[in-house]
């Protein structure tokens, strides 16, 4: 046999033997790739996840192969952690921490690391929580990774303001939102916006929440990221409920109970049956709070919500005891406790106790009255006669009161319809200074434009011919240049003041073309400066938009003189409710403690022009943090 036909022969007995093996190896590590890939796709429908990464975890692991065995592990993980069973999420956790670091994947490292401090942190165990989320940063940062090291911070920012320190929380937060920019996540933007907002609730700062969570759930809206608006919903409608605005917190409590419905998150519909039975049980609806407070407890029953399951018995002991059922007060604070037994109190043992004291009275003065119904018959009829007496004087008490309330009333009401007159002319000549002073700036613009103008244009034309006819030699042709230089500054000059004044693009484009032309005059090597418009598709009313204008016109100029900031992002946003405007910088900074905001002129200039439209305008800045500034007009 030839050597080429011995080469054949061994080439074919080799693809004979070895090939099928390598090929089925192959394919198994696809269909676990495959397997993961498809779990992947169900993050928020928990049940349909665990199907497909228990046949990826049985197949990698039939194929030894590490890396689809810890994907697999890592979303076993996630399963348990949607449904509240966070040891067993951190076991799982942990696993895929063991795997991937033995294979050397960092990324991979870096994401165990972060699952499991938000399982802990789930849990209340900060301790443990913060530990793993400063490992899974330090390795975020090392393969720079801004959407990873910002989720870390979000993470720490929840562990900040559980332990109730929110302007720490508010700091990382704001350091997630600025990683998430970066990043250009539109989704994990959106979610630092909900985090920021929910932080100035908690700091009492109502309408810097209210911006916040509104610009979260646009973001949310318009990625249909149905879990985050239904964590942003259920975030306004605690904003609400804390302003007591009871039927808005109902309307956006619904809402946020439809998204959790849509995405089967039983875990929060129970917080939602919860915030819904709890709004009723304010509103004095005592029967249907507690129909949802009920389901609350069945549903977080099911998934083990001990925080729901706390507060919602809770809520229906209160409700028992209120309509003296003391009894079944006490049982249903009894499992409240059970449920939080974790942070049970020295004041719920106190309320524990006073419900067991009065249902014990209760009993007993059951016992008493029974004993003293036959003396109460006997002095039945000389109640009677005082009834008759007492009741003649409280008749004639309330006649009286009644007409001093009538009296009273119509006095107020009186005095409320002057005040509201005042208050109208007050608006009126207000808004009658602002007009007059933004036409006197148009007619000293155009006088500039047209008079001055005009005159200046013709002085140049005349005198470019003069010079031309002269033909000057020598130092006098040198001080005619010089002359002419200076008109020519002279008539930019004029052109300038007089678009300052009221500048074109205002009239002719609107507010967003304006403000552009604005900034685009500005160096970008002195200060980078962006601008983000939402919902200015139509023109706002002339007014509102020349107060706009004037006011971030006056800031940005505030910024570039005083602040020593080489960045600043500013934010227009029109909804059916207003106009809201942030302007943000990174410069120095000022102690808000140590000034008086008003005695500027331009910064009293921005309050009043906005007063004058019945807007607001909070400030907020530290030494060394920068300065936000956050405007809101009314439609």
């Amino acid at each position: 046999m030839s050597l080429f036909n011995l080469k054949l022969v061994l080439a074919v007995l080799f693809s004979t033997l070895f090939l099928p093996a390598f090929t089925q190896e192959l394919t198994l590590k696809e269909s676990v790739d495959k397997l993961n890939a498809t779990a992947m796709k169900f993050l928020v429908k928990p049940d349909s996840l665990i199907v497909y990464a228990d046949k990826a975890y049985d197949l990698a692991k039939t194929a030894n192969y590490k890396n689809g065995e810890g994907i697999a592990v890592k979303l076993k993980g996630i399963y348990e952690h949607r449904k509240s069973n966070f040891p067993k999420a951190i076991q799982y956790y942990t696993q895929a921490l063991n795997i991937f670091t033995a294979l050397n994947v960092p990324l991979e490292v870096g994401k165990a690391n972060l699952n499991i401090a938000t399982s802990y942190n789930s849990q209340l165990d900060f301790v443990n929580s913060i530990q793993y989320a400063l490992k899974a940063l330090r390795i975020f940062e090392q393969l720079n990774d801004p959407n990873g090291a910002g989720r870390v911070l979000n993470l720490l920012g929840i562990s900040s303001s559980a332990q109730k320190d929110y302007k720490e929380a508010l700091k990382y937060f704001k350091q997630y939102n600025s990683l998430a920019k970066k990043a250009k996540d539109t989704i994990e933007m959106a979610s630092s916006y909900n985090n920021v907002g929910s932080t100035f609730q908690q700091l009492n700062k109502l309408d810097s929440a209210i911006y916040y969570l509104k610009l979260s759930s646009q973001l949310h809206a318009k990625k249909k990221n149905i879990s985050g608006l239904g964590t942003n919903y259920q975030n306004i409608g605690k904003l609400y409920n804390d302003k007591k605005d009871l039927k808005s917190a109902l309307v956006y409590f619904e809402k946020s109970l439809v998204a959790y419905q849509s995405n089967g998150d039983r875990k929060f519909m129970s917080h939602s049956y919860f915030n819904i039975g709890n709004v009723y049980k304010q509103l004095k609806d005592t029967l249907t709070a507690i129909k949802w407070l009920d389901k609350a407890v069945k549903l977080a029953n099911e998934v083990s919500e001990k925080e729901i399951l706390e507060q919602a018995y809770q809520e229906l002991s209160e409700i028992k005891a209120a309509d003296n059922q003391y009894k079944v007060a006490y049982e249903h604070l009894k499992k409240s406790n059970q449920a939080g037994d974790s942070i049970l109190n020295l004041s719920k043992n106190k309320i524990v106790e006073e419900l067991k004291t009065k249902y014990e009275v209760e009993k007993k003065n059951l016992l008493i009255e029974n004993n003293k119904i036959e003396i109460a018959n006997q002095k039945l009829e000389v109640q009677k006669r005082e009834i008759q007496l007492i009741s003649l004087g409280v008749i004639l008490l309330l006649i009286l009161l009644i007409t001093y309330f009538i009296y009273n009333r119509r006095k107020l009401k009186a005095k409320a319809q002057l005040q509201e007159e005042i208050n109208k002319q007050q608006e009126l000549a207000a808004r009658a200074v602002l007009d007059a002073e933004e036409r006197e700036r148009r007619r000293i613009a155009g006088d500039l434009h047209d008079g001055v103008g005009q005159m200046l244009s013709a002085a140049l034309m005349n005198l470019n011919g003069l010079l031309h006819k002269l033909n000057l030699k020598g130092d006098a042709s040198l001080q005619a240049e010089q002359t002419l230089s200076l008109v020519n500054d002279s008539y930019d000059e004029m052109r300038s003041i007089s678009h300052q004044m009221m500048p074109n693009a205002l009239i002719k484009s609107g507010l967003a073309i304006a403000i552009k032309d604005f900034l685009n005059k500005i160096d970008k090597d002195v200060i980078k400066i962006s601008l983000e418009t939402v919902g200015l598709k139509q023109r706002l009313d002339e007014q509102t938009e020349t107060v706009l204008y004037r006011v971030i016109q006056e800031t940005v100029n505030n910024v570039i003189k005083h602040s020593e900031a080489n960045q600043l992002n500013i934010v227009l946003i029109k909804d059916d409710e207003g106009v809201s405007v942030t302007i943000e910088d990174n410069g120095k900074g000022f102690d808000k403690t140590k000034t008086n905001l008003k005695t500027g002129i331009g910064i009293s200039n921005i309050y009043s022009r906005v007063e004058f439209l019945k807007g607001t305008v909070d400030i907020d800045s530290a030494p060394g943090k920068g300065t936000l500034i956050a405007i809101y007009i009314p439609d």
